[in-house]
């Protein structure tokens, strides 16, 4: 097998998408596993593919997480996770030791790990460093952590949720997991996801929290609404790709708004030979995941007859308004499309 054809499985085996016979490929690779073999996965592939083989670890041996343990300087595990520790630690290329060096968290070794003083039972990772660290939590989900940022989390995750606590900035690859929602605190705002990637920042002193979605979507609360928030402020927002919750402290105000430069989601050609509008309208919506609202009364005798290309979204709107003398603007995570009627051919 290719390395790159081996590298697309361990993907698929990561986020959980392996046939039956997928999986017995990979069991059977790994009891055949040599030194010899190594992968050259970067730092993030590296932490996420650990992460992963904790969790099926966990799965395959006593249904929890092993208890890493220390007596006279060795390692205590259970016997039949050995061979999947060992496995992890030949695909990663860093020996055995390497892979145990941590129960709490797989990340780059520039950053620190510590015990949090208030409670025994969680881990506080701080990344001291000018560069981005990833955090491998041991319910498959990876963390990256920005600059100046930090993460509380437990060694181990108990109860309905898994809950963490953030302080800078972090980006969420979350294991999906729908019995056991995966939140994450700020000082200001809570984000409640079962599956998905997104950003949070959360710098101390900054005026407002900004929830950006990659992938997914995220529930995004106010950790409390304070007396004299305004009557209509939403008690929390449901953020999707392209989209971001944003909370200002000093206002008490939660909106959702679009991110600055949404992505392109479903590749399609925008090529229009002489098209009703609403159709130009709805190949944006799914192309870019974004709400379009729009007066189809206004629209219903408009035409387009142009060709779109790689440009941003809101300059294709640009665009599309120049040839018509309409206009747009934004409202709550959609875009508010205006046209003059237009008369019948």
């Amino acid at each position: 097998m290719e390395h790159s054809d081996f590298r697309a499985l361990l993907g698929r085996y990561q986020r959980g998408e392996c046939t039956a016979e997928e999986q017995r490929r990979i069991r059977a690779w790994y009891d055949g596993l040599g030194a010899e073999q190594q992968l050259d996965l970067n730092a993030e592939e590296r932490a996420a593919l650990v992460a992963t083989v904790w969790q099926r670890i966990a799965s395959q041996t006593t249904g929890s997480f092993p208890t890493v343990a220390v007596a006279h300087n060795r390692w205590a595990w259970p016997a039949s996770s050995i061979r999947w520790a060992a496995a992890a630690a030949l695909v990663l290329g860093t020996g055995v030791a390497g892979v145990y060096l941590s129960r709490n968290a797989v990340s780059m070794p520039t950053g620190k790990a510590a015990k949090s003083p208030a409670a025994t039972s969680w881990v506080v990772y701080s990344n001291p460093t000018a560069r981005p660290v990833a955090v491998a939590l041991l319910d498959g989900t990876l963390v990256t952590l920005a600059p100046a940022s930090s993460l509380k989390y437990p060694r181990r995750f108990q109860g309905p949720q898994r809950t963490v606590y953030l302080t800078g900035e972090g980006f969420f690859n979350v294991f999906h997991d729908a019995a056991h929602p995966f939140l994450v605190y700020t000082d200001q705002v809570v984000t409640t996801v079962l599956g998905t990637t997104f950003t949070v920042r959360a710098y101390a002193g900054q005026p407002s929290v900004v929830v950006r979605v990659k992938t997914g979507r995220v529930r995004v609360a106010p950790r409390s609404l304070a007396a004299g928030a305004p009557a209509d402020a939403p008690a929390s927002v449901v953020v999707v790709p392209n989209q971001q919750a944003v909370y200002s402290a000093g206002r008490r105000q939660l909106r959702r708004e679009l991110v600055a430069a949404p992505v392109l989601l479903a590749p399609q050609a925008f090529v229009f030979d002489n098209r009703p509008v609403a159709e130009v309208l709805a190949a944006l919506e799914k192309a870019y995941g974004v709400r379009i609202a729009y007066d189809a009364a206004a629209v219903r005798n408009c035409t387009l007859n142009l060709s779109l290309g790689s440009e941003p979204l809101f300059e294709k709107l640009d665009i599309i308004c120049e040839a018509l003398g309409a206009t747009y603007d934004q409202a709550d995570g959609r875009i508010l499309f205006h046209s003059r009627p237009c008369l019948p051919e």
